[in-house]
């Protein structure tokens, strides 16, 4: 037998050792677990449609899919959740994400925020009475048909029911905690549709504050009655800054960095004013564009 033939399955052996001890250095990477985004979302349409023949179509629910399809470097969770359950949690949990928050200067110190979902951010929140009602609002209105919440809390005894834990922007928030004793804190799954089936049954509370497109939204699907209408607050004078808004770690920092990166395209912005645009009643959307002119100049 040749030199040769007796090292040939020698060498052969080797080979197949090296491959093998190749394969088992190499496991760990074909096996490691992607990074995980965990959702928490509401039931709060029609920002994020949990339920019925327009489910998954809300204007966040398209947020979220776009970055959910273009970050394949996570996996992604989402749980359905409360308001007080997101807040309460995030604080504890490195990798959170809420889909649809408001910027508060005590949001900051748990939570990192992405840029704004809408290049010209959205429309602000306004009160919703019982129509039946409005005139009992109509002293408090200026000029231009909006509702002075000040001048209302300070001179007449009314009630407003609130979501807990639920940011209305800074110039509402500021009025409401300067008037504690006026607000009645309503805590349910879906939170605006059972106020107004509250605010239509019960005098427990005299209006809520929400968004015009909330009200458009559940009255077209006939979660509740046609029989509310919708004020603009004269101190909400500024659009809303809405976006996602994630866990104050180095986990959640680095999430929100892939967010951000994929939020700045024109083309996404453009998909996500779409998608807000739809929404809104044709009132609000005139308002929309006007003060998108006022904030730009």
């Amino acid at each position: 037998m040749t030199r040769s033939a007796i090292l040939k399955p020698r060498r052969c052996a080797l080979t197949l050792f090296s491959l093998l001890l190749l394969l088992i250095v190499a496991a760990p990477a074909f096996t490691q677990e992607k990074p995980v985004v965990v959702w928490y979302v509401l039931d709060f349409p029609p920002l994020l449609i949990a339920q019925g023949p327009a489910k998954g179509q809300g204007y966040m629910d398209v947020v979220m899919r776009q970055l959910i399809e273009q970050t394949p470097e996570f996996t992604h969770r989402i749980t359905h959740s409360n308001t007080k359950r997101i807040y309460d949690t995030i604080r504890d949990t490195p990798n959170l994400c809420n889909p649809s928050t408001l910027w508060t200067p005590e949001r900051t110190e748990f939570m990192v925020f992405s840029q704004p979902i809408l290049r010209w951010k959205g429309l602000p929140n306004g009160i919703i009475i019982r129509t039946r009602q409005a005139t009992l609002f109509a002293p408090f209105l200026n000029t231009a048909g909006e509702l002075q919440l000040e001048k209302l809390l300070t001179e007449f005894p009314f009630r407003i029911g609130i979501v807990p834990d639920r940011a209305y922007g800074t110039e509402i928030d500021q009025i409401l905690a300067r008037h504690r004793e006026r607000l009645v804190e309503v805590a349910s799954s879906n939170l605006f549709a059972s106020n107004l089936l509250k605010l239509a049954t019960q005098t427990e509370f005299d209006a809520v504050v929400g968004y015009a497109e909330e009200l458009h939204y559940l009255i077209g699907s006939g979660a509740v009655p046609a029989e509310f209408q919708f004020l603009p607050i004269a101190e909400a004078r500024h659009l809303l800054e809405g976006g996602i808004g994630c866990s104050k770690t180095e986990e959640g920092q680095r999430i929100m960095a892939a967010f951000d990166r994929i939020l700045s395209h024109p083309e996404v912005q453009a998909v996500n004013e779409a998608a807000y645009l739809r929404w809104l009643p044709n009132d609000r959307l005139r308002a929309y564009y006007l003060q998108r002119k006022a904030e730009q100049k």
